[in-house]
This record gives C-alpha cells, structure tokens and sequence, in this order.
C-alpha cells in the first residue's frame, strides 16, 4: 500500500478489523456539523456528537449526546466511554475528515500510543514560545511529540480517568500529560483532512487571554515534571 513503511503489517489485510469509534465535540460551531457528521459517517457507521450547543437537531444516524449546562471539552472524554470502539477518534467541530482518515490511523495503530494530527513538543518553560508544532500534512513519517490533538486515535486502555481539574482550556494537556505521561503520542503523517476557517476564528481558545494564561500555568507544572 502506498506510503506504508516497509515492514509493517497492514490491520485491513487481517480477517478482523478494528472497531472504529468517533466522538465529536461542539457548542457554538454549528453551520457547518451536519457536514461534518456526514463525512465521518461516511467512513464509520459509529458517530458520536457530545453536543453543549442546546440548538442543534439532525436526522443523521448518529448517537447524540446533548450536556447542559456545558461542562467543556471533557464531554467527548465522558462520551467516549459510552462507545463500543476498539479504537476511539475524538475530534474537534473544525476538521472535516476526507476519505482515508480513519485508514490512516488505523495503518499507524501499531504505534501503540495516542495518536494525532497535530501536536507540539515540548523545548522549554513557556507553552507560547517554548513549544514546536508538528502537523500531519507536513511529515512523511510518525514523529513522536509530546501533546496530539485536533483529531486524535486512541485505543481503549487511553480512555477511563478521573475528569475533575479537566477544563476546557487544559483538556489535551491533562489527559496526555498528567493522566496518560508515559502513553507515547505521534503525530502521523496524512493529508486526509481539512481545517475549517472557523478553527481559527476570534472565539477560538488559542485567542482567549484567560484561556493562554490558565494552559501556560498548567504547562509549567507538567513540563517541569518532564525534565
């Protein structure tokens, strides 16, 4: 198969393949989710959407989990327990999947830690400054990296922990620094995806002051414990 690395066995070419499960996390951006959910479902009959937003409503074949008040980001970690997935893949109501996502993760599951599109490695004390951003279109091979997110893969032993101290604005760095330190993260190399406009808009987490100021506090205590 195109771009496998030599050596490596392909999981499609075993008589069992891995149960993909997706979960979805949205409360405001709403235009575009339908899309959304389709192209997911397009390639996982097994959808998920964590929904804070009280607005939306579908008719797509998808298990819609509606949260109020809105918790934060922790409900796609709540939901995704709920899955029957070997795998499960949460990700952000920004990217729209192109076909061959889901294929992409699972030809890197061997990786056997959590896996994702972007992600950044941690060089210093300060989160906006001090860390590299590793995006997945612009590899040709896994890079092990200390954070993944905006879509992530992980198998089910990566799922269970306590969700208290998890807030919206430290979410990914708690689950993969302070609950999950010795899983390994990999950014993996695709282009089978595509980011939203809306994924970098003035309402986004990256752009909120109180938001930069609460990561990097919660950055400091979990890259001192690295070195």
């Amino acid at each position: 198969m195109p771009g496998r690395r030599k050596g490596r066995a392909d999981p499609r070419e075993s008589a069992i393949m891995p149960k993909i499960s997706v979960v979805i996390s949205t409360y405001r951006r709403l235009e575009n989710l339908e899309r959304i959910l389709k192209a997911w479902l397009f390639q996982t009959p097994d959808v998920w959407l964590a929904d804070s937003s009280g607005k939306f409503e579908t008719k797509l074949p998808i298990n819609h989990v509606r949260f109020s008040p809105d918790p934060g980001n922790k409900t796609r970690h709540a939901v995704s327990l709920l899955t029957d997935g070997d795998y499960v893949i949460k990700a952000d109501d920004d990217v729209i999947p192109k076909p061959g996502l889901i294929d992409a993760f699972i030809e890197h599951h061997d990786l056997c830690g959590i896996l994702g599109l972007m992600g950044r490695t941690y060089e210093g004390p300060k989160y906006y400054g001090n860390t590299t951003p590793v995006r997945a279109r612009e590899i040709s091979e896994p890079k092990r990296v200390d954070m993944v997110g905006i879509v992530t893969f992980a198998p089910r032993n990566c799922l269970p922990f306590d969700l208290r101290g998890c807030r919206s604005s430290v979410e990914d760095i708690f689950w993969h620094n302070k609950v999950f330190p010795q899983v390994p993260k990999y950014v993996i190399p695709t282009d089978k995806y595509k980011q939203l406009p809306e994924s970098n808009d003035k309402q986004c987490l990256f752009k909120s002051k109180a938001a930069r100021i609460e990561r990097q506090a919660f950055y400091e205590k979990y890259y001192g414990r690295k070195i």
